[in-house]
């Protein structure tokens, strides 16, 4: 990476993010350090005699310039007034703030997302977009936005496809129906950015698109992140470099950095 680009580094509770910027506040010379707070702390975030202390502690570490607050994972969805008093609170404390979304709904249950194939999942979908544009000019699609389902809908659906030729049309026009053109109806300013993970062979099986989708979003992000063999997934370090060069080439400039999480 250049030594003449300003970086993101986003911590989201174990998760690094590193995301090219420019500005003229600094707290580092060559990146500027980001925390992204899952529902399942952002829901927690109204109360802030819990707040404060956490961010105290993180703080005393590590000087943090913005934080992306997540609206829903796994059926959690934080309510307008916390969204609120969280940003008031981060912004008192100069810290950005904007929006996240993990479309799942049980990752316990082999990360059991949404169904893209029912009408209403696609709903809940919709307004979680809304929802989150309402309070952020800038929102992420955590590398939850695939799709795994086989249920009947799905099956009669995909009729002679295969599941990739289907789930990768199929999610590619669900970004633009259910997502970004609710979004940006809610909020015009909104920008939406999705991440995708280091999975290189199960892109198109999950529904990927990594040729129609980056154009139609306003950025992507870069899972540079890898595991430990004895985890369920094994992802080489080197793979990590790889799929930074290769993602740099699916939307030129719009590559906003590399995401690297510590789980496994």
């Amino acid at each position: 990476m250049s030594k003449f680009k300003q970086t993101w580094v986003l911590i989201f509770v174990t998760v690094l993010l590193i995301h090219s910027y420019s500005t003229a506040t600094e707290h580092y010379q060559n990146f500027k350090v980001a925390v992204y707070s899952r529902a399942q702390e952002t829901q927690q975030m109204g109360d802030l005699t819990w707040l404060e202390p956490r961010w105290e502690k993180i703080t005393q570490f590590l000087p943090v310039d913005k934080i992306y607050l997540e609206t829903h994972r796994d059926g959690i969805i934080v309510d307008d007034a916390t969204l609120e008093t969280a940003k008031k609170f981060f912004h008192e404390r100069g810290v950005k703030t904007s929006g996240g979304i993990t479309l799942t709904l049980n990752e316990r249950n082999r990360f059991q997302t949404f169904c893209y194939s029912n009408p209403e999942h696609r709903k809940q979908v919709q307004e979680l977009a809304e929802h989150t544009a309402r309070h952020f000019d800038e929102l992420i699609l955590d590398d939850f936005y695939f799709t795994n389902c086989k249920c009947e809908l799905c099956i009669k659906a995909k009729g002679e496809k295969s599941w990739s030729d289907y789930r990768v049309a199929l999610l590619t026009e669900a970004a633009q129906s259910v997502i970004l053109g609710p979004a940006k109806k809610v909020n015009q300013k909104v920008k939406v950015v999705i991440k995708y993970p280091n999975w290189y062979e199960h892109f198109q099986g999950c529904g990927f698109d990594l040729e129609e989708e980056p154009p139609i979003f306003d950025g992507l992000y870069t899972g540079t992140e890898t595991r430990d063999p004895s985890s369920n997934q094994h992802l080489q370090a080197y793979l990590g470099y790889l799929i930074f060069r290769y993602f740099e080439n699916l939307k030129p400039g719009g590559n906003l950095g590399g995401w690297v999480d510590t789980y496994g």
